[in-house]
């Protein structure tokens, strides 16, 4: 057997060497190597043809990603994965996983509280989500003239993501920086037929404040993605997203707005039309033949 020697139940090591070589593979094999890297409890629960399907890879990619990987057969490849899916090997119970890390020493307790952290924010923010609320922000933005995002501090980048990816499928999106020192000051044009996204977690800027007013007055639409209903923009925003912030270290967790602002996105996409679309493919197109995307030119070759 060539390709990858590994034991029949260490799906960890299959795991290993397919990220190592992933660099190296073609296109297709890429493909379907990344779907295994990503979702390897899939792998496990599914057959090859429902996993194939699930990424929109061909079944002989599969069976061919298995040979080079050095199984046989695909059935073989899968059988370290259902190993470590029957004894908890690598898909653990999260309590139990996350007892073992704390139990590994200092740094270990960190990663663990983290992670318990960030899976509970996660876990609060959508069990309080409220779809329609969800939905009618994503009305709101596909039906405005303009949409201005803010994040003061450390959430500009996070508003500066949402900003980027919006622009791919919206037709005016603003990322709005200070000018002047104030945000505020770019906001002079705003109106009734505009909409405000805007972050704000604990402890509160007062620029976000004075922006929501702004928004307030002009009777732009206000979406709020904030970390609590005793957060200012509670009484401020037309539409309010809560994202619990809790965190053990000194700066809150952010790890719920990401996931948050990515449903949003989500959400305007599956309530557009076909322009959105249409436009989606026209930036991915343009940015494609610009040259802006990497992309992998070696021939096909043996994992080792």
């Amino acid at each position: 057997m060539q390709g990858l020697i590994v034991s029949a139940t260490d799906h960890k090591a299959i795991l290993g060497k397919l990220s190592a070589a992933f660099s190296e593979l073609p296109p297709q094999l890429a493909q379907a190597a990344k779907a295994v890297l990503d979702a390897p409890e899939e792998v496990a629960m599914h057959s090859m043809r429902r996993f194939a399907a699930r990424f929109g890879i061909a079944p002989t990619t599969m069976i061919r990603l298995a040979k080079l990987a050095g199984f046989d057969s695909y059935d073989d490849f899968r059988k370290p994965f259902q190993e470590a899916l029957r004894g908890g090997g690598g898909f653990a119970d999260r309590a139990e996983w996350l007892q073992s890390l704390a139990a590994s020493g200092d740094v270990g307790a960190v990663v663990g509280g983290m992670a318990e952290a960030s899976l509970s924010n996660v876990e609060a923010a959508f069990r309080g989500a409220d779809a329609r609320t969800i939905a009618s922000a994503a009305d709101t933005l596909l039906r405005a003239r303009k949409v201005h995002v803010v994040g003061i501090g450390g959430l500009y980048g996070f508003a500066t993501y949402f900003a980027y990816v919006t622009r791919m499928m919206l037709p005016d999106v603003h990322l709005a920086s200070p000018a002047m020192g104030s945000v505020v000051d770019e906001l002079a044009g705003l109106t009734a037929r505009d909409a405000l996204l805007v972050l704000s977690i604990a402890p509160y800027a007062r620029e976000t404040v004075r922006t929501a007013d702004l928004a307030v007055e002009r009777r732009a639409a206000v979406i709020g993605v904030t970390d609590s209903l005793a957060s200012p923009l509670a009484q401020r925003a037309s539409h309010l997203l809560v994202v619990p912030a809790a965190s053990p270290q000194f700066f809150p967790s952010q790890t719920a707005l990401v996931a948050m602002l990515e449903t949003l996105v989500a959400a305007v996409v599956s309530r557009g039309d076909r322009s959105l679309v249409s436009r989606i493919k026209a930036v991915d197109r343009f940015r494609e033949q610009q040259g802006i995307y990497w992309r992998n030119s070696k021939s096909e070759a043996k994992l080792t």
